[in-house]
């Protein structure tokens, strides 16, 4: 395996670059909800996307003692058969959304292991953990029938 040739500094600024190009996704998710409760939902996630975010340009400013530079602009859109999302189909993307982030987390992880930017990746796959987790429990509510979890997959 490729050694990881990258720095705390360059891990922080893309974990900041990620949670603001969730935010626009969830953004983008809100556009296309088949109702209001499904639209005011996948705001409430944007907003979590931007304290996450402050979460990560404080841990920025803690580490490396300066302020982290701008995001760059997010500019990307959703795949056109995500329309008239209803609250399930929704979480079910936000959830797979978390899912890859964490596994991308853990995986740089394993990469580095025993180091300052192994545990920092840790630290950054355990906060998706728990959002994943969060999720997970409001996608199983909303679906109601265990079946229908069969068919979601």
């Amino acid at each position: 395996m490729k050694p990881l040739e990258t720095t705390v500094e360059e891990v922080l600024r893309k974990a900041i670059q990620a949670e603001v190009q969730t935010r626009v996704w969830f953004f983008k998710m809100a556009e296309r909800a088949a109702s209001p409760a499904v639209r005011k939902r996948m705001l409430e996630l944007a907003d979590i996307e931007l304290v996450r975010r402050a979460k990560l340009e404080r841990k920025y400013r803690e580490t490396l003692g300066i302020d982290p530079p701008e995001p760059e602009p997010v500019a990307f859109e959703l795949p056109p058969d995500l329309v008239d999302l209803d609250m399930s189909r929704a979480l079910k993307h936000a959830l797979e959304r978390e899912r890859e982030s964490e596994s991308n987390f853990r995986f740089m992880a394993e990469r580095v292991p025993d180091t300052e930017l192994g545990h920092l990746f840790m630290e950054l796959a355990e906060t998706e953990w728990k959002h994943k987790i969060d999720l997970q429990r409001e996608y199983d509510e909303s679906v109601g029938d265990p079946e229908q979890v069969l068919l979601d997959i």
